[in-house]
């Protein structure tokens, strides 16, 4: 089957991109619908919710959306993205804490988030090669 979109064919979706997609999909949705919520539960000060900063969220939140979505419905390319977008996330997140940008906890949540998705991606990509 061939979904037309992305070029890409699509594929059948596996355990491992469902997980991967719900937690994006559930990051994303929240940090869009309730920003303020969002910041308190990473250990934002909500005085930090700042319209620049929202925005930030939001900007992250409808990238991880889409490759969520996409890869949810068996886009193989979005399904790749997962894993160098997570790491590169996850890069940006420590180098933000290594400057004094972010509290630990916010970082250590984050990391949470990005490291269950980059660990099913690694799970999803040793069980694909073990089946060639």
């Amino acid at each position: 089957m061939y979904s037309g979109f992305m070029r890409n064919p699509v594929t059948s979706v596996d355990g491992y991109t469902k997980g991967m997609a719900a937690i994006g999909g559930s990051v994303s949705v929240s940090s869009t619908l309730a920003p303020r919520l969002f910041f308190r539960v990473f250990g934002l000060p909500t005085e930090q919710a700042t319209p620049g900063a929202v925005l930030g969220w939001r900007l992250m939140a409808a990238r991880t959306a889409a490759i969520s979505a996409l890869a949810a419905r068996g886009n193989a390319t979005a399904r790749d993205l997962f894993l160098p977008v997570q790491v590169l996330d996850k890069a940006a997140w420590w180098w933000a804490y290594s400057r004094g940008e972010l509290p630990r906890r916010t970082t250590l949540m984050a990391a949470a988030a990005s490291g269950a998705i980059i660990g099913l991606d690694v799970l999803r990509r040793a069980n694909q090669t073990e089946l060639r």
